[in-house]
């Protein structure tokens, strides 16, 4: 089982969506997949579950708040509750706004770590054994993780917990701005871990879970939402797309190199995602993939190019995992 997270620094960039179609293609090539809603804001828990079984998650403790709980409070060990299976091979953890209840012990519990505090361990990888825990459940091929727009500690523990990690990008200032926030926080999180995995050593902690290994490979990124005209980027657009590769090498790939992190050796680009427009609030509507659409919610043309999008995701979902492994140093 691998744990890929979808993070960028910049909201707005189409994270959730991409996290969810790709997730459902590869669930529709045999693989068994896991959702983790780590974003307060739960958009991938809204794409995921109907508003009944979302209030019904809430009601019967299974979401992912339900799992911390014992953990924030300091009043037992993660907590197991069922997955929401949505496919054949699909299930979710739900999201929770209280994970902010969470973020809140992660900065004491990363000061705990590097002092060589077995304490400190614990809250520090909650997420990674979270992760393990409900994919062996289900005996899970893939983790995807849904990360929150921001360098706080909650995606500090999620990133560290992952294999590797994906960055949906927008062609604008913003977008490429983030970059250098993204990778010069991960190279940190890197080295920081090895310093507090090196304290456990010479302490001789005995612990009984296992540690990840804190490197989090850049997988890569995907632009998307761009406006077309002929199929061509809009020029107001193009100069944004054309600088996305040399920002992304020198902001995420030069620090996580420089850390020690192994590099994928494909370029750095996993793929581009045209102007899905109408599409994507017509499959949130119905809870689906873009391609799983049917033909009375998308119509003619519309429901052509719904169908058209599975070898789009397909195409994504396999450059990404191809990327996991093997990579270079």
């Amino acid at each position: 089982m691998e744990i890929i997270s979808f993070f960028n620094h910049k909201g707005g960039v189409g994270k959730t969506t991409l996290v969810y179609n790709i997730g459902i293609a590869l669930a529709k090539k045999g693989k068994k997949i896991v959702f983790l809603d780590l974003d307060a804001q739960a958009n991938l828990t809204a794409a995921a579950l109907d508003p009944k079984r979302i209030l019904d998650s809430w009601n019967e403790g299974k979401t992912i708040w339900s799992c911390l709980k014992p953990v924030v409070d300091r009043s037992g060990e993660l907590r197991e509750v069922d997955l929401q299976q949505i496919r054949d091979n699909v299930w979710i953890l739900p999201g929770d706004i209280r994970l902010s209840e969470f973020e809140e012990i992660c900065p004491q519990g990363w000061t705990e770590a590097l002092a060589g505090n077995a304490g400190g361990f614990r809250v520090s990888t909650t997420v990674h054994r979270l992760a393990v825990l409900l994919g062996e459940k289900v005996s899970a091929d893939y983790v995807l993780a849904d990360l929150g727009p921001n360098v706080g500690a909650l995606n500090r523990t999620a990133l560290l917990a992952s294999d590797g990690f994906v960055i949906p990008m927008a062609p604008d200032l913003f977008s490429i701005t983030a970059l250098p926030s993204v990778g010069k926080s991960t190279s940190l999180w890197v080295e920081e871990w090895r310093a507090a995995k090196g304290s456990a050593k010479r302490r001789e902690l005995d612990l009984d879970f296992d540690l990840p290994l804190g490197e989090p490979s850049p997988l890569g990124y995907i632009s998307q939402q761009f406006t077309t005209y002929r199929q061509v980027p809009a020029a107001a657009y193009k100069q944004w797309i054309d600088r996305i590769p040399q920002e992304y090498e020198d902001g995420v790939v030069g620090p996580l190199r420089r850390a020690g992190v192994p590099i994928p050796l494909q370029r750095p680009q996993i793929g581009e995602v045209r102007n899905l427009s109408s599409l994507i609030p017509m499959a949130q509507r119905s809870q689906s993939a873009v391609f799983e659409l049917s033909g009375t919610e998308a119509r003619g043309s519309q429901f052509t190019r719904a169908r058209d999008t599975f070898s789009l995701f397909e195409g994504l979902a396999s450059e990404i995992i191809g990327r996991l492994t093997p990579r270079s140093e």
